[in-house]
């Protein structure tokens, strides 16, 4: 999965300080990046943005460090509730009340699929040309009760209960409690859209379409037009990360899996070659028996029977004198 192209906002709004954050930190993420997560501390809690900060930090540190395969809810979960005891210790340390809260949003990309999980009324959404795939559905009273059919959408926009959430990570006992999900029906030129409901004051899901259609034929900036649609008219503060995806393609996929297949073959053809040297020296060594010493060679006299073992030396030879006579004994 390729990050093909990445826009961000990040903007106050009409409040006087800025609660929301964004991991990678505003204006640092790139197309290298594969996780994206956007916090947007509770309004009326004191450090809304020392909330927002501390958990998207640890968040995203955490899952930085974590193997792909392991991403899933429970882990989710799990380094949420540990990025509570840091935000209620920051609380503690600073005398800070432990409504101090916020919320989550998280996009990884992992191999060719997406994992998203939430946590209170930030947003996420999975696009598709005029089409909304996904929409997270926000932990608030309001949602709740457009859900049960007790309020119309447009309804719960003015409800004068709107910012009360059901859900959210917060620095008292109260264990955060995400939802989450992976998205395998990935295409070109899909979108993700992680989004403050800051955002969502002034921008409506006929809009995303509208703004993406847009972006498709070349007409507009998608940073700039999300930023005029919110400018001036937005009460909060307006965050996102609006990141379009591209699949790796089938052939890629296949030229890289010969490749791994290929440096596998290579490792194991060296493994058997470093087993066999390493079993031919410890046979050498430790199980072939040492070669016994040649045994000392004994030499055996042949003495002949009329001759005295004491005595083995050559008879003494006659000289015979060369007279010519007749010797013969008379």
């Amino acid at each position: 999965m390729k990050v093909a192209q990445l826009d961000y906002l990040h903007e106050t709004g009409a409040k006087k300080n800025q609660e929301d954050y964004l991991w990678p930190l505003a204006g640092t993420a790139s197309v290298g990046d594969r996780i994206f997560i956007v916090c947007d501390g509770v309004g009326g809690s004191e450090n809304g943005e020392v909330a927002s900060r501390i958990v998207a930090e640890s968040m995203g540190v955490s899952l930085s460090k974590t193997p792909a395969a392991e991403v899933g809810l429970p882990l989710v979960n799990e380094l949420l509730e540990a990025a509570r005891l840091k935000l209620r210790d920051f609380a503690l340390l600073k005398a800070l009340r432990t409504d101090m809260a916020t919320t989550f949003t998280l996009l990884q990309l992992a191999g060719q699929r997406a994992f998203v999980a939430w946590c209170g009324d930030s947003r996420i959404y999975h696009l598709r040309k005029n089409e909304i795939l996904f929409r997270s559905d926000d932990h608030s009273l309001v949602s709740s009760l457009v859900r049960k059919g007790e309020l119309k959408e447009e309804e719960a926009r003015e409800h004068p209960q709107k910012n009360m959430l059901l859900n959210a990570v917060r620095a008292d006992d109260s264990r955060p409690v995400a939802d989450g999900r992976w998205i395998d029906d990935i295409k070109e030129g899909d979108y993700f859209l992680l989004c403050t409901d800051g955002l969502l004051e002034n921008i409506r899901d006929t809009d995303l379409l509208y703004l993406l259609h847009q972006n498709e034929l070349g007409e507009i900036d998608l940073g700039k037009a999300f930023r005029r649609y919110c400018y001036g008219k937005t009460r909060d503060n307006y965050s996102m990360y609006l990141v379009r995806v591209s699949p790796e393609p089938v052939e890629e996929r296949m030229t890289a899996g010969r490749r791994i297949r290929q440096r596998v073959g290579w490792l194991l053809f060296l493994l058997v070659i470093l087993v066999a040297a390493a079993a031919f020296i410890i046979r050498e060594n430790y199980f072939v028996p040492p070669v016994p010493p040649a045994p000392k060679k004994e030499i055996n006299l042949l003495i002949p029977e009329n001759r005295s073992r004491d005595s083995i030396e050559m008879p003494s030879v006659v000289p015979v004198a060369a007279t010519g006579a007749d010797t013969t004994a008379q």
